[in-house]
Parts: C-alpha cells; sequence; structure tokens
C-alpha cells in the first residue's frame, strides 16, 4: 500500500521520460483494472504543507476521462487542469507554467478522449451564454479539420 508522497527530492530526480513512464504504467494498470491501494488521507496529511507534482496533465471536464484514476496517481502526484473541449488560452497556459516552473512538475501531458461534447458543440455551431465564447477557443481547430477534408469524398461506415 502506498503511504508516502512525492517530496522535493523524489521530485527532483525524476526526468520527464520517467514521468511519462510512470503516467504508461500506471494507465496499464487501470486497463488492466490493478490499481495500486493507496492510504489517502496519509498523503492528504502528507502533502498540507506543500507539495511536489511530477506532472501537469491538460484534460477536458469528461466525466468518463478522471485522469487521476486513469493514470492510477494518488494525492500530491499530478496537478490536472480541465476544461470543456480540451483547449488552452491564457489562464490555462499560466496554470501549467506554475506547475512546471513554480511547482517543479517534469512534463505537461496532454490527454485528449473520444466523444467530446464540447467539440460537437463547437462543430455544431452551439450559441448558449458563457458557452458560445469558450467554444470561439476550439473553433480554430473545427475549422482547420472542416477546410483539411473539403472536397474529399465523406466515409460512410458499411
Amino acid at each position: 500500500m502506498r503511504n508516502t508522497a512525492i517530496n522535493k527530492e523524489v521530485q527532483l530526480s525524476l526526468s520527464p521520460k520517467d514521468v511519462l513512464q510512470d503516467l504508461l504504467e500506471g494507465n496499464l494498470r487501470f486497463i488492466n483494472n490493478d490499481l495500486e491501494k493507496v492510504a489517502h488521507l496519509d498523503l492528504v496529511k502528507q502533502t498540507i504543507s506543500g507539495q511536489y507534482p511530477k506532472a501537469v496533465v491538460l484534460s477536458c471536464i469528461d466525466s468518463r476521462v478522471p485522469v487521476e484514476q486513469v493514470f492510477d496517481q494518488a494525492v500530491g502526484d499530478v496537478f490536472v487542469t480541465r476544461v470543456a473541449g480540451n483547449f488552452e488560452n491564457t489562464d490555462i497556459l499560466g496554470s501549467l507554467e506554475y506547475s512546471c516552473a513554480v511547482a517543479g512538475s517534469k512534463l505537461v501531458f496532454v490527454l485528449g478522449h473520444e466523444s467530446c461534447g464540447a467539440v460537437k458543440a463547437a462543430c455544431d455551431g452551439v450559441k448558449l451564454g458563457n458557452i458560445t465564447s469558450m467554444l470561439d477557443n476550439i473553433m480554430p481547430a473545427v475549422k482547420k479539420i472542416f477546410r483539411r477534408n473539403r472536397g474529399r469524398k465523406k466515409l460512410v461506415k458499411q
């Protein structure tokens, strides 16, 4: 059972390659339903006075992709910044910079997923309150894909 949080010494010893390998191994444990047992309250107590995450993950808010669980990570292991549609803006970029430049994270991991409702909403041209300006951040990618696919035959599943 894991009952020790990452400390500064451990964080400093990690390379981006080490962290990526750890995330990938954690994902395999998730896929195999063999998650590491963790003493969460012990880790919470140990991280009250400071945190030394090894990575920051940019992810969508999608509830089907719980980042810490998908990578079998515990309290103090990773920062997670989530926004519908998984885009970056000044605030998200500032959070990523803080994670690395101030808190010492070794890796920025951008996690995508299938069937994103925010991307679908952008493709459908949804206009609704604050969602409209949020979807404006996704539209450049949507327009690029539409331009790239113009003139191509539409794929039809048989």
